[in-house]
């Protein structure tokens, strides 16, 4: 599928594990040694993969990815070509039987005309993309870029102008941009994604905490921008053995607009936690959630906790916020 792409690593081998079901005895597992974590080769020769093996060949062929999952001596890594579950294993083809393995919604109650119809329109735009039988799903190991899907926010794809941050020498300012808002749609497919157990490879929050979203339940530290056609950028990787897809619902009665992650029944999502988004510019760190009215210069932390079985892999999204230009008003 276009897009970037996806790049297969050493979780790999533990993305069959079926979890909560007993593991079957045919299944072999290698465990980390010393040096494995940082270098590829290496972990290959160690698990004795074969020169024509796949999964070895990705790796082999990748090697600026280094360890990005954080391995650590002792850990445990499924190895290929040994369990009873196939590498892609059948599934639903049926969307309709498709369920949902991540969600979240935001709101934008308030916003003014335009920023409604840009979320709309770029709402429209992803599903449309993925309506599109050429790439109807992100594919194992594959990875998606909203940039990507998105496109220029030009006024002959139906965007409207409005406005996006612009930060001169540390100071920010609001600037005309066509398809300004947009980055309501980022902001709610990241925490989906995380819920999901997928692996958010880029994000970046916006340079001030987004005044228009006070009163989020969740507090913030969870919003992503996007700059079509370039940086910055939402980008997400399917680390599950079987595709998955997006779906975005605006509802212009509640104001809310919902991302779901479809998955085929046959997926057994993994153990997924959540800890925050927190602020940690404070000691001690606190929740965000009900701190709604921030235009001070703040850190925030979100951490998702990713459980597949043999192992648990995590990963730490900061943000840091500038001073926001606007008073708060209640």
């Amino acid at each position: 599928m276009r897009g970037k792409l996806a790049l297969c690593l050493a979780l790999v081998f533990a993305l069959n594990v079926q979890l909560g079901a007993a593991t079957a005895t045919t299944e072999k597992f290698y465990t980390l040694v010393p040096g494995d974590e940082k270098d590829w080769n290496l972990l290959v020769k160690h698990m004795g993969l074969n020169w024509d093996d796949s999964v070895r060949y990705i790796l082999q062929w990748n090697p600026q990815i280094k360890n990005p999952y954080g391995l650590q001596v002792g850990q445990k890594l499924r190895v290929p070509g040994q369990s009873t579950q196939p590498a892609y294993p059948d599934y639903s083809g049926d969307f309709s039987r498709w369920v949902v393995i991540g969600t979240h919604t935001t709101r934008f109650v308030g916003s003014p005309g335009y920023r409604v119809d840009n979320i709309v329109n770029g709402a429209n735009a992803i599903n449309n993309w993925f309506n599109d039988g050429a790439h109807p799903y992100v594919t194992p190991r594959d990875s998606l870029s909203l940039n990507w899907i998105l496109g220029a926010t030009t006024p002959d794809k139906g965007y409207k102008l409005g406005k996006a941050i612009q930060v001169v020498n540390g100071v920010p300012y609001d600037i005309p941009a066509w398809g300004g808002g947009i980055c309501q749609i980022p902001s709610t497919i990241f925490p989906a994604l995380l819920k999901a157990g997928l692996d958010v490879t880029e994000r970046r929050n916006h340079s001030y905490y987004p005044y228009w979203w006070w009163g989020y339940p969740e507090g913030f530290g969870w919003d992503a921008t996007t700059g079509t056609p370039g940086d910055p950028d939402l980008v997400w990787r399917n680390m599950y053995d079987y595709p998955v897809r997006l779906w975005l619902t605006a509802d212009l009665e509640a104001m809310t607009l919902r991302a779901d992650v479809y998955a085929p029944p046959e997926l057994l999502p993994y153990r997924v936690s959540i800890d925050g988004p927190y602020l940690t510019s404070v000691n001690p760190p606190q929740p965000t959630a009900g701190l709604n009215c921030i235009t001070w210069a703040a850190t925030t932390a979100v951490i998702q906790k990713v459980d597949v079985g043999e192992s648990v892999w995590e990963r730490t999204f900061k943000s840091y916020y500038i001073a926001a230009p606007y008073r708060c008003y209640r």
